[in-house]
C-alpha cells in the first residue's frame, strides 16, 4: 500500500478537510471490489485521496473536480510533482455549474462525492446519470462528526442547518426507489449506493379517492392529484382530501400547473406553503413562479415540470435541470421516436403518458359560460361533448375557475408498446372522463402487463397483450394512437363538410 502521510498530516495542521485513513482505505478496497478502472470525484481539495486512489488501484483513472482557487493550484502541484498527470485529470471549476460535457471517461465505474456537504443531492443529481448501470456512487462525510445523531444538539446555528441537510440527503437517498443504500460505520461514515434495475413505473392521475388500495395492489406507485391551483382536471381535491391520500401513498404529486396571474401569486404560495407542511414528494408545475417560490423556500419537492406541449427536445430539458427542475413529461405533440430521443439525451426522470384522453388545448377564457349566454341555454359544465358540425368527431370540453379545457375523446393506448416504452420511468394512466370500473380494470391491464414483461420476458408479453386487446377494447374505447406515429389522419369527407359549413 502506498501512502502520503506527510500530505495527510500537513493537510490536517492546516484545517483542509481530507479522508480519515480508515475512510481512504475503505474506498480504495470498494474500488477493487467493484473493478474499478474509471471514477469521477467531486471534490478534489489537495489531491491526496485521488493520488492515494490511483497509486493503488492498477489501470485507474480519475477525473476530479474542485472549486476552492488555493486547492486546485496546490493538487495539481502535488500531482505533477508524483507524475500522475496521466491518471489524474484535474478541473477547476464549481461542479454543479462544470460543463460536464467537457468529462472524458463518462461513463464511470465510481462517483465519489467528497464536496459541500449542503450540495450533496444536486451534486448527486446532476451526476448520476454518468454512472455505468453496474456502478457505485460513494458518499463520504454522512455521519459529520456524529453530529447526524444529536442534530438538536448542535448550538451553532449554522452547523445545525449543515447537518440538518446532510440528514435530509440521508432521508432523500434511502426512501429512493431507484437506488439501494448501504451505510458503512467507517471514517465519518460511507455510504455506497447503486441503481436498482430499470423498470418502467406507473403514475396514475388519481380521481376515485377512494379505491387507493386498488390502485396500490396493482403497483401504481406515483398517485397525481388536482387540488385548488391544478389546471386540466375536472376532478380536484381540498388539501384536507389531499393529506388524506397522502397518508396512504408513498409518492403524492400535486398539479400546481396553471399559468398564474399576478393577483394569484400570494394565495398560490399560501398554497404551496400548506402543500410543504404535508411533505407530499412532489409537484407539477408549468408556471416558473413556481420553481422559483420552491428554491427561495428550500422546500424538497420533486419539481416536474409538466406543461402539455413545450417539453420537445432534450437541451431545453438539461437546462431546466440545472435551474431546479428534477423531472419532466414529454410533450404530447410529438412523436414517439422523438420521444423516446428526448428521455436518452435528458439526465432526469421523463414520463409519458401510456393510456387515456388526450389534452387538445386550453383557454383562460370561460367559453361554455360566453355560449350560454349567446344561446340562451345551460350545460353541466363539468363534462360536455364538443361534436363537429356533420361529423363524428367529438372532444371533452369542460369549464372551470381556471377557464376552459378540451380533451379528446378518443383514448391513447400503448399496452402493446412496453418494448418501446421500456427507455422512460414513468407510465401514466390519465384517468379523466372514467368511471370507477374503467378505471380499475384499464390499470389492472397495464399492471400485468408490465409485470408480464419484466418477469417473463418479450415473447410471454405479446402474447399477453394479444388476449388482453379485445377486453381493452370493450372497456375503453375509442381508442387511438394520438400523436405517438408522425402523421395525424383526417378524412377528407369530413374536411369538405367543414369547409363548405365554414365551421365546426
Amino acid at each position: 500500500m502506498i501512502f502520503f502521510d506527510e500530505l495527510e498530516q500537513s493537510a490536517r495542521e492546516r484545517n483542509i478537510p481530507v479522508m480519515q485513513k480508515e475512510g481512504i482505505l475503505f474506498l480504495i478496497e470498494q474500488i477493487k471490489k467493484h473493478k474499478g478502472q474509471s471514477l469521477l470525484e467531486i471534490g478534489s481539495a489537495i489531491g491526496y485521496s485521488s493520488m492515494m486512489m490511483v497509486s493503488n488501484v492498477e489501470g485507474l483513472k480519475v477525473e476530479t473536480i474542485e472549486r476552492n482557487d488555493a486547492c486546485y493550484k496546490e493538487a495539481c502541484e502535488h500531482i505533477k510533482a508524483h507524475h500522475l498527470e496521466d491518471r489524474i485529470t484535474i478541473y477547476h471549476d464549481d461542479a454543479l455549474l462544470f460543463d460536464d460535457q467537457t468529462l472524458k471517461n463518462a461513463p464511470y465505474d465510481i462517483i465519489f462525492i467528497d464536496a459541500a456537504k449542503a450540495q450533496y443531492r444536486k451534486f448527486f443529481e446532476k451526476y448520476v446519470p454518468y454512472l455505468k448501470d453496474d456502478g457505485v456512487v460513494i458518499v463520504d462525510n454522512l455521519d459529520f462528526h456524529g453530529m447526524i445523531h444529536h442534530v438538536d444538539e448542535i448550538e451553532n446555528r449554522n452547523t445545525r442547518a449543515l447537518v440538518r441537510k446532510i440528514g435530509r440527503f440521508r432521508n432523500w437517498i434511502r426512501h429512493n426507489r431507484d437506488y439501494a443504500v448501504e451505510y458503512f460505520d467507517v471514517g465519518d461514515g460511507v455510504c455506497l449506493i447503486t441503481k436498482k434495475k430499470h423498470q418502467l413505473r406507473m403514475a396514475l392521475h388519481l380521481t376515485h379517492k377512494d379505491y387507493i388500495h386498488d390502485f396500490k395492489q396493482m403497483g401504481v406507485e406515483m398517485f397525481i392529484v388536482a387540488g385548488d391551483f391544478s389546471a386540466y382536471s375536472p376532478v380536484k381535491y381540498t388539501l384536507d382530501e389531499i393529506a388524506e391520500i397522502n397518508e396512504r401513498v408513498n409518492e403524492t404529486y400535486v398539479m400546481v400547473n396553471g399559468l398564474y396571474d399576478e393577483h394569484e401569486l400570494s394565495r398560490l404560495f399560501k398554497y404551496i406553503d400548506e402543500l410543504a407542511k404535508l411533505s407530499i414528494r412532489g409537484i407539477l408545475f408549468q408556471d416558473f413562479a413556481v420553481l422559483h417560490y420552491v428554491k427561495k423556500k428550500r422546500y424538497e419537492f420533486d419539481m416536474m415540470y409538466a406543461p402539455m406541449t413545450l417539453n420537445t427536445n432534450h437541451r431545453t430539458l438539461n437546462v431546466l435541470g440545472d435551474q431546479g427542475v428534477s423531472s419532466a413529461w414529454v410533450s404530447k405533440e410529438i412523436p414517439l421516436e422523438e420521444q423516446i430521443s428526448i428521455k436518452k439525451n435528458t439526465h432526469m426522470p421523463i414520463m409519458i403518458q401510456g393510456h387515456g384522453v388526450q389534452y387538445m388545448m386550453s383557454s383562460k377564457r370561460h367559453l361554455i359560460s360566453t355560449y350560454e349566454q349567446a344561446i340562451d341555454r345551460s350545460f353541466n359544465k363539468d363534462n360536455v361533448i364538443l361534436h363537429a358540425r356533420e361529423s363524428d368527431y367529438a372532444s371533452h370540453i369542460y369549464e372551470d375557475e381556471r377557464g376552459t379545457t378540451i380533451y379528446s375523446v378518443n383514448k391513447l393506448y400503448t399496452l402493446d408498446l412496453f418494448d418501446q416504452l421500456d427507455v422512460f420511468d414513468y407510465l401514466y394512466i390519465e384517468t379523466n372522463y372514467m368511471d370507477v370500473s374503467e378505471a380499475i380494470e384499464v390499470t389492472h391491464m397495464y399492471s400485468d402487463c408490465l409485470k408480464t414483461y419484466y418477469d417473463q420476458g418479450l415473447e410471454v408479453y405479446v402474447h399477453h397483450v394479444k388476449e388482453y386487446m379485445p377486453l381493452l377494447k370493450n372497456v375503453s374505447s375509442p381508442l387511438d394512437r394520438g400523436f405517438l406515429h408522425d402523421s395525424t389522419l383526417y378524412r377528407l369527407e369530413d374536411v369538405k363538410r367543414r369547409d363548405r359549413n365554414g365551421s365546426m
